[in-house]
């Protein structure tokens, strides 16, 4: 029983609260402000959560730390500073950061110098005014660069490096497209070459002077016709032989 209490110590959720137990595990805590056939509304202190009944296991009701909080504060007198204050930590422990904020507000409205106050409110203390971080932070003269606080000096050095890097990866990315286009370039002039000799070679297997059937000997294609060879008469070689 006391490893039981010394762990409830440190739990941010209600212990006892409504629960709503999901279908595909988990379950939501908080208060139902609403239930209907298809849907059911639970306020988990900052916002309500609505949730599908056709995902719902079971519910279990329960007092939850809104109900305190709303119990306590009802209780509270307006002009009660160190009242709203305790009932500020309270929210606070149990998670319900819209209730906190509500009760510090209400400890400002009595003493606006309240240091806890201001604090848990995101407030600090410059030149005895109380301001936000940021307008604490242009008023000393810093600049936000990259979601930090520095000073001018700071965030241009910042920017040079961050201007040489983006330069330098510039650089490196045309370097790489330069590569990359003579490589295309190459690859275009040999299959350019390559069509080169493939017309050279299918000019070759038609030129007149070989043919690859005969092979290489002729000095004309086709070649010139042949007479054929015509044989004189008895009587052409009779007639002949007189003329002479």
């Amino acid at each position: 029983m006391k490893r039981l209490g010394w762990l409830l110590a440190f739990v941010s959720v209600p212990v006892f609260a409504d629960q709503v137990f999901l279908k595909d595990a988990g379950s939501i805590e908080g208060r139902i402000v609403e239930q209907t056939a298809t849907t059911v509304s639970v306020d988990v202190g900052g916002g309500v959560v609505g949730v599908p009944m056709d995902r719902v296991e079971r519910i279990q009701k329960g007092r939850c730390a809104l109900d305190e909080y709303e119990d306590r504060a009802r209780k509270l007198a307006p002009t009660d500073a160190a009242g709203w204050k305790k009932l500020g930590r309270y929210a606070n422990d149990q998670g319900l950061s819209t209730q906190a904020q509500e009760a510090y507000k209400k400890v400002l409205k009595i003493a606006p110098n309240d240091a806890e106050a201001n604090g848990a409110l995101g407030l600090v203390n410059l030149d005895g005014r109380w301001v936000t971080e940021a307008e604490s932070y242009r008023a000393r003269g810093y600049v936000e660069y990259q979601g930090e606080w520095m000073t001018p000096a700071q965030a241009q050095v910042l920017q040079t490096e961050a201007a040489n890097d983006q330069a330098r990866r510039d650089a490196e990315q045309r370097a790489r497209d330069a590569e990359t286009a003579a490589r295309e370039a190459d690859a275009r002039a040999e299959e350019a070459e390559e069509r080169a000799k493939e017309a050279e070679r299918a000019q070759t297997y038609y030129d007149p002077l070989y043919y690859g059937g005969w092979g290489y000997g002729v000095t004309s294609w086709p070649a010139a016709p042949v007479s054929t060879p015509k044989f004189a008469t008895a009587s052409q070689i009779r007639l002949k032989g007189a003329t002479k």
